[in-house]
């Protein structure tokens, strides 16, 4: 059997929300993400994760990513990291917003989160 882990990395971005329901302002957040993998080789999984996800999203605007809310954003970062080599070793993916937002992204095994 294969060894399970989970990585955390951290990332600093802006966003805003304007939808019927809800208008923010720009603002951001320190998000925290959680990459569960299974196999041993930490080290090129934290590359991949750093320039697939780290480097497109730290320090930067999330309004590409239409709408630039938790939930849409941890199942585009499943998503990215699944067309990588991460992608047979790939059991969960989670991202912290805030103190009380955490998002799982629906592609995650259930059982890792």
């Amino acid at each position: 059997m294969d060894l399970t882990w989970t990585r955390r990395y951290s990332f600093r971005s802006v966003h805003s929300l304007d939808s019927t329901v809800l208008r923010e302002r720009t603002h951001g957040h320190q998000y925290f993400l959680e990459v569960t993998c299974a196999g041993r080789a930490v080290d090129e999984i934290d590359g991949v994760i750093q320039t697939e996800i780290l480097d497109q999203l730290h320090g930067r605007e999330l309004a590409a990513l239409n709408p630039s809310t938790g939930e849409h954003l941890v199942d585009w970062i499943h998503e990215r990291l699944g067309k990588t080599i991460l992608a047979p070793r790939l059991k969960a993916v989670a991202l912290q917003e805030t103190r009380k937002n955490r998002f799982v992204s629906a592609l995650s095994e259930v059982r890792y989160v």
